[in-house]
C-alpha cells in the first residue's frame, strides 16, 4: 500500500573495497594475475612412489584343492557322500532292485541338499562379522566397572 521498495542490483550491494579481497575463483581474481598454464611452466604433481608388488607364482590345482579342503572340510565330504549315493542308486537300478534304487536316489537328493546348506553356511560364516559399528568404542572398553577400578588402583 504505501510501502516503498528500493530495487538495488546485487553488484551495488557489495562494498566498493571488496575488489582487493576477491576470490581466485571469481573473474578478475588472484588467479588472473598468474601466468597461463603452458607445457613449459606446468609441473606434474609429486606422487610418492610405492614399491613394486612382488610377483607370486600361480597356485597349482593341487594346492588350491588342499587349501579349499582345509578351509571348508564339510563341503567335499558332502560331495563324496552325494557321489556315493548316486553310484549306489545307479548300481541298484542296473541290478533291477527298484526299492533300493529309489532309496538311494532319495538319499542322494538329501545329501545334495545338505551339501548346499553347508556351502551356504560357510559362505555366510565367512561374510558375517560381529563388528556392528566399525570405529565405535565397545561399551566394556569405554567405561570401567567398579571391580576394574579396584584392581588397577591396588596394583
Amino acid at each position: 500500500m504505501g510501502a516503498h521498495h528500493s530495487i538495488q542490483s546485487s553488484a551495488s550491494c557489495e562494498s566498493k573495497d571488496n575488489k582487493s579481497t576477491s576470490s581466485a575463483f571469481e573473474p578478475g581474481g588472484a588467479a588472473a594475475s598468474d601466468p597461463p598454464l603452458t607445457p613449459q611452466n606446468a609441473t606434474a604433481p609429486i606422487v610418492p612412489l610405492k614399491p613394486m608388488p612382488q610377483l607370486q607364482r600361480p597356485e597349482t590345482f593341487e594346492e588350491k584343492l588342499y587349501r579349499k579342503f582345509k578351509a571348508e572340510p564339510l563341503v567335499p565330504i558332502g560331495c563324496l557322500t552325494t557321489a556315493y549315493f548316486l553310484a549306489s542308486g545307479i548300481k541298484s537300478f542296473y541290478n533291477r532292485d527298484p526299492k533300493k534304487s529309489q532309496t538311494m536316489m532319495r538319499l542322494r537328493v538329501g545329501s545334495q541338499f545338505a551339501t548346499i546348506l553347508i556351502f551356504i553356511g560357510y559362505a555366510g560364516m565367512n561374510s558375517f562379522t560381529f563388528d556392528f559399528a566399525p570405529g565405535m568404542a565397545v561399551p566394556s572398553e569405554q567405561f570401567e566397572t567398579g571391580s576394574e577400578k579396584g584392581r588397577k588402583g591396588g596394583e
